[in-house]
């Protein structure tokens, strides 16, 4: 019986040592890159009368990201991704849409009575600069938590399903043909910065290969639409004024080398 419970202890201390001893985990590195891709929903934070948000929205993207590390709880992270953000807004005042037709090749200037809601898309290179704090391995399992700011570098924006009343006393109608998206790059701002915070958990599965799955929100703190918009006019050809902020929320589930 005393040479099993020796044993038993024997193990029990070979099994502690090797779970705390730093090199049968993943090899610390001052610079790590990856992949990394992030699905999720978006809306637009409407701050003046006249409009309000209507519903959500969907935001996806993904690219390369980047790791400089100070040391093994605490890194930089930025990198470079493509994405697409999607939002929809509705509007309460009366106001008429001015935009361009094309027939048989021709533009022609019109205006639709009333605009009563529209989808806006904007497409962006994204450059997020963020504070990375890790937990030391736990079981394979390494949870973080970041903060600090994304860059969005809009590069095309359009407005779709433009539900209007064409002229006085008709019913609504979407426009369609030429007009089923409508440009907005010169009513939308080229950049756009929002504050960047959230958190999840790195698995090692090999060597210093670990999957990455988390949960992030993106607050903006600039508007992304012009303030005076030259396409949605009062009647007495007054712009509408707005100030509109474009915010996401979305899953980060990546691979890191």
């Amino acid at each position: 019986m005393k040479k099993i419970i020796a044993i038993l202890i024997v193990f029990i201390f070979s099994s502690s040592s090797f779970a705390q001893d730093p090199s049968f985990g993943p090899e610390f590195r001052k610079h790590r890159f990856g992949l990394k891709g992030s699905p999720g929903v978006s809306y637009f934070g409407v701050n003046k009368p006249g409009k309000n948000n209507k519903g959500l929205g969907y935001h996806i993207g993904g690219g390369i990201t980047y790791e400089y590390s100070f040391s093994k709880n605490v890194a930089f992270g930025t990198g470079l991704k493509m994405s697409q953000t999607t939002a929809r807004v509705e509007y309460t005042d009366s106001v008429g849409l001015n935009y361009v037709s094309v027939e048989n090749g021709r533009n022609s200037d019109e205006r639709a009575y009333r605009l009563k809601s529209r989808n806006y898309v904007f497409n962006s290179i994204d450059i997020p600069l963020v504070l990375k704090f890790r937990t030391p391995e736990i079981g394979y399992m390494t949870y973080y938590g970041e903060f600090g700011m994304t860059a969005n570098i809009i590069h095309k924006s359009y407005a779709r399903k433009n539900l209007v009343n064409q002229i006085q006393g008709t019913s609504e109608s979407l426009l369609s043909g030429n007009e089923k998206t409508i440009d907005t790059n010169n009513e939308t701002h080229f950049f756009r910065g929002g504050v960047n915070f959230g958190g999840g958990v790195e698995w090692n599965i090999a060597g210093n290969t670990s999957l990455l799955f988390g949960i992030n929100g993106n607050l903006a703190f600039t508007n992304i639409l012009k303030k005076n918009s030259t396409s949605i006019t009062y009647d007495n050809g007054q712009s509408l004024v707005r100030a509109t902020n474009l915010n996401y929320i979305g899953l980060q589930v990546g691979v890191l080398f």
